[in-house]
């Protein structure tokens, strides 16, 4: 059987953060491959896919999608909201060979999150779609371990997100005494923790701290109001989200990157770090444990003392210190994280589906009875 793959997501806008920004280019370098794909959404898109179908937030639309628009492979990016059970619904429907994505949406962290609602939609729907998909793909160990707590037994496949490099300058970029933070603004993300940490330095040696990404408002004037109570206005800033192409300028100017997250199912933002040349300071909480071995970084627990020694360390480096790093980052995420190299790992883990050997491919987990 050929391989056709239908990519579904809900919001291909820049609201649709890590989901969309791993569907949308997988779309796009599978297609520049010569696969057979269509992509579907809820929203329009940031800019044209091909062959691309709008379908409405709630997945109303996907009752008319013509009958090419759904490939022998239906991948499902995202869960709980009426558009991935009617996702889900019309692939079966359309016999296709369903993969869903969860994209860290039953992690922990993310389940304590609307607790109540999240558990009656799991009994009810949610685990039954899980089980029956025909391959489920996440994008580290740790993800993976937490859908088989969760008592998910089907076939797991484990393939990192890639980094779309667009727009990202191969010259030297001039460098600023800049710590970043570049993600969503979430109280999962750690972010009073950071400012509180900033507060403790002893000696920051002229280097700013910049938070930026977006947020509910509220959350936001909260964080502000914290760099406030600690007098530290001259020394953090918060800054607006930058999309697509912009936001290499935000990494490239920056010195050093920190995401203290409680919770990660991968953190594309720290592989985006490491592309643009950053060491990177991050908790045990994310999937980026080999990071120290490697020279790339620190792995802390949610400590704001942890953190605080950490940030020291980093910018008590020298500039040929963080010359050395920087080569040595590239290098790591160049060799991981490029999408070409990952979307062919992701053409192969579908013709497996489609027709499986008698030798299952390293990255895919299936439990024996």
């Amino acid at each position: 059987m050929s391989t056709s793959v239908t990519t579904m997501v809900r919001d291909a806008s820049h609201r649709g953060g890590g989901i969309v920004n791993v569907a949308r280019p997988l779309h796009d370098v599978m297609t520049e491959l010569g696969t057979n794909t269509h992509f579907v959404s809820g929203n329009q898109p940031e800019t044209v896919a091909a062959n691309q179908h709008v379908v409405g937030m709630g997945g109303a639309g996907l009752i008319d999608l013509p009958t090419n628009a759904i490939g022998s492979v239906v991948h499902i990016h995202g869960i709980w909201t009426a558009f991935e059970y009617r996702a889900f619904r019309t692939a079966r429907e359309r016999k296709a060979r369903i993969v869903i994505s969860p994209h860290g949406a039953l992690e922990p962290w993310a389940l304590r999150h609307k607790r109540i609602k999240k558990q009656i939609a799991w009994r009810l729907y949610q685990k039954s779609m899980m089980q029956r998909a025909d391959l489920l793909i996440v994008n580290s160990l740790q993800e993976r371990a937490s859908l088989r707590q969760l008592g998910l037994t089907g076939p797991i496949a484990t393939i990192a997100n890639g980094v779309s490099i667009e727009g990202l300058s191969q010259y030297a970029t001039p460098k600023e005494r800049t710590v970043l933070f570049f993600s969503r603004l979430d109280p999962k993300k750690g972010v009073p923790d950071l400012i509180d940490a900033w507060a403790r330095l002893g000696n920051r040696k002229g280097y700013t701290l910049h938070i930026q990404g977006h947020g509910e408002d509220a959350y936001v004037r909260s964080l502000a109001e914290r760099i406030r109570q600690h007098g530290l206005g001259e020394h953090i800033r918060i800054l607006p989200p930058v999309f697509g192409q912009n936001r290499w300028t935000a990494y490239q100017t920056a010195s050093i990157f920190v995401l203290p997250s409680y919770s990660e199912n991968f953190g594309i933002t720290v592989a985006e770090a490491l592309m643009a040349g950053l060491p990177v300071i991050t908790t045990a909480s994310t999937p980026w444990g080999d990071l120290p071995s490697e020279g790339l970084g620190w792995i802390v627990g949610n400590d704001i003392g942890q953190l605080t020694n950490a940030l020291q360390t980093a910018i008590d480096l020298t500039e040929a210190q963080l010359t050395e790093v920087r080569g040595k980052a590239i290098a790591y995420a160049q060799a991981r994280f490029r999408w070409d190299a990952i979307a062919e790992v992701y053409l192969k883990t579908y013709a497996f589906l489609l027709g499986p050997s008698t030798s299952t491919p390293p990255w895919i987990d299936v439990v024996r009875g």
